[in-house]
């Protein structure tokens, strides 16, 4: 069983203009979360995929192994499939999708987020379709900002639902944040998933929930597609909107 790692990188982005290759402390932000897949020791390949000569240009100039891909994809999911089809990725293989705007995945769960394929759950045997990954919630803000996506997860790690909304909802009191435990998480941008669970996914099409939140795991979701959420330590949230590229570049700098 091989793992591939694949980045899709699109440059014609909505929120922030030309985001891969925005500069973050004299690197393009597709180099930092390059720099940071390949640290994963479980991945056996890492190569960035984009519809942009621009892009293509820049990762290979740095190092990266460059994949080209179709410009009509409606989703990040969609051109990994196209990747791995072209990497002849086989049926017993792990592909991943690691969001170009994500320098700041903790390695060693995403370690455990592969391994998960082949052990199972906590709660049994049962191998999951996808493993996700998320962080524990510092702070009201956070919670209550829509670019900060949002996972409740099952008691045994199984993924309830996605969204952007601040969930789980508190009825009474104030919510609590940090600690062990804790309830309130932010979803992680990155999936390992078997390579039929790519190949299903892609094929499905826009759900209507999906539609809703324009979450593209909630595709996978609705569909009865097994998500299971892997919990690591605190971590500076990926780069979604204009106002995360200065607090990136401070946490890459300092």
């Amino acid at each position: 069983m091989g793992v591939i790692c694949v980045l899709p990188a699109r440059l014609s982005s909505t929120r922030i203009p030309r985001k891969p290759l925005q500069d973050l402390a004299g690197r393009p932000l597709v180099e930092w979360t390059w720099r940071t897949a390949r640290r994963v020791s479980e991945f056996d390949r890492v190569v960035i995929a984009t519809d942009s000569p621009e892009v293509g240009s820049v990762a290979r100039g740095f190092g990266a192994e460059v994949v080209m891909t179709r410009s009509d994809h409606g989703s990040g999911t969609d051109r990994v499939e196209e990747a791995a089809a072209k990497l002849d990725a086989g049926e017993g293989d792990v592909v991943v999708n690691f969001q170009a705007d994500e320098p700041f995945v903790d390695v060693v769960t995403m370690g455990g987020a592969v391994r998960r394929l082949r052990t199972g759950t906590e709660a049994g045997p049962a191998i999951p379709d996808i493993v996700t990954l998320a962080a524990p919630i510092g702070n009201r803000e956070e919670w209550r900002s829509q670019g900060a996506v949002k996972v409740v997860r099952a008691a045994d790690g199984w993924a309830l639902y996605f969204s952007r909304a601040p969930v789980p909802h508190v009825r009474d009191g104030q919510p609590s944040f940090g600690g062990a435990g804790a309830i309130f998480l932010r979803h992680i941008g990155v999936y390992a998933m078997t390579r039929p669970a790519l190949r299903r996914w892609s094929g499905l099409g826009e759900s209507p929930l999906e539609a809703a939140e324009k979450l593209e795991q909630l595709r996978a979701l609705e569909a009865g597609m097994r998500i299971h959420v892997e919990v690591g330590p605190v971590t500076e949230p990926g780069v979604d909107l204009p106002a995360d590229l200065e607090r990136a570049e401070r946490v890459l700098t300092g």
